[in-house]
């Protein structure tokens, strides 16, 4: 069966050629012949048995592959790369509609529990301020205290809880910031 019958799957890039392992002996006749010098002839036996290899491992985040890959994919299916481009498009698009209703919901959220506090916190000042005025003054006290007390601590509940999830988003963005910095540096390497 000839190559060009049966295709197969797509072909990944090929890494960098692997250059053959070294032994640190031979390492050091190139990089170090001095230290080498220095080394008795018969300890070096034992360097020539230390192998030395390198492997390179390329990472990407996102969900389009490399342009190489995408060539890979329209020789082995018709538009290939048209038809995965059209799929990354589609799922951000959809991902986009999914965050709007998050943010409305999140909003009428908000808005309901605003709302829902404003009724409470009338409904208890005004039944404090009915029993002060119908002469039951510690037990209004008592009610208005307690109404105010519950309404504060909501709020503030609310604010820490904006403040941590606005100081993790950021640290998720900072280690995005990072990870992509760190990606850079190794492809100019």
């Amino acid at each position: 069966m000839s190559s060009g019958d049966n295709p197969g799957p797509p072909q990944t890039p090929e890494a960098a050629p692997k250059a053959p392992p070294q032994t640190l002996e031979e390492v050091l006749k190139e990089k170090a012949p001095d230290v080498l010098k220095d080394i008795p002839v018969s300890k070096r036996g034992v360097l020539a048995q230390v192998k030395i290899e390198r492997h390179e491992i390329s990472l990407r985040a996102g969900p389009l592959p490399d342009p190489s890959e995408l060539a890979a994919y329209n020789q082995v299916i018709e538009s290939g790369a048209d038809r995965i481009l059209k799929m990354a498009e589609a799922q951000s698009a959809h991902r986009i509609r999914i965050e709007a209703c998050v943010v409305q919901s999140q909003q009428r959220q908000a808005f309901i529990g605003q709302l829902s506090g404003l009724v409470i916190g009338i409904s208890g000042l005004s039944l404090a301020t009915y029993a002060a005025v119908n002469g039951q003054p510690w037990f209004g006290a008592a009610i208005g205290g307690a109404t105010l007390g519950s309404l504060v601590k909501a709020f503030l509940a609310t604010r820490e809880t904006q403040k941590r999830e606005l100081s993790e988003k950021k640290q998720q963005i900072e280690q995005v910031q990072r990870q992509q910095n760190s990606s850079k540096k190794n492809k100019d390497r």
